[in-house]
């Protein structure tokens, strides 16, 4: 029985990240949800209050998964090394999860509970800058920069605009090699 509930849970978070893609806030609904994974309101509302507790879940399961892929480049070998996987771990996330990552950072009404990689990469280019501290270097505006080119790049690809880079894995080599390139102007 818990595993039907689980599975059901699954299906219902999945059907809503799809929803609110679609059609926003405003025009969700529980009613929705349900037809789309068969199951009656009634077995949506054994999971969740009302249309705001299940979109928590669906943010907060999106934030956790993006979160893994950005705490993997914690297991770098120093500084500049995690910095780079951090963005080649942020493009892997966006690719892989094309559905959380326009839940997370393209749509308009998710602004509610989605997640922010600023201050992971805050982190991440104030460690690299680490060894020339005293140059006046700015962690937060580099940050602010490469997520900005992160953000751009992959937006561009799941909107069909950078087909011509080829597959996932090529544009995730492509992003590699831009975000090398700007963090040697960063001085990162």
């Amino acid at each position: 029985m818990r595993t039907e509930g689980a599975s059901t849970k699954t299906r219902l978070l999945a059907a809503a990240r799809d929803l609110f893609i679609e059609v926003g806030f405003d025009d969700f609904s529980l009613r929705e949800v349900a037809r789309r994974t068969h199951v009656s309101a009634t077995a949506v509302y054994r999971h969740y209050d009302d249309k705001e507790a299940l979109l928590r879940d669906v943010c907060a399961e999106a934030s956790r998964v993006f979160d893994s892929y950005l705490e993997r480049a914690l297991a770098a070998p120093s500084a500049r090394a995690r910095l780079r996987r951090c963005a080649t771990e942020y493009g892997r996330f966006a690719v892989r999860h094309p559905r959380d990552y326009r839940l997370i950072f393209m749509s308009s009404s998710a602004g509610r509970a989605s997640a922010t990689p600023l201050p992971f990469l805050v982190e991440r280019v104030r460690e690299s800058l680490r060894p020339r501290a005293g140059d006046g270097a700015d962690p937060s505006g580099a940050a602010t920069i490469l997520w900005s080119h992160l953000h751009g790049l992959v937006s561009l690809r799941l909107s069909g605009r950078l087909a011509r880079l080829g597959d996932d894995a090529e544009f995730t080599h492509y992003l590699s090699e831009t975000v090398e390139r700007l963090l040697k102007q960063l001085g990162a």
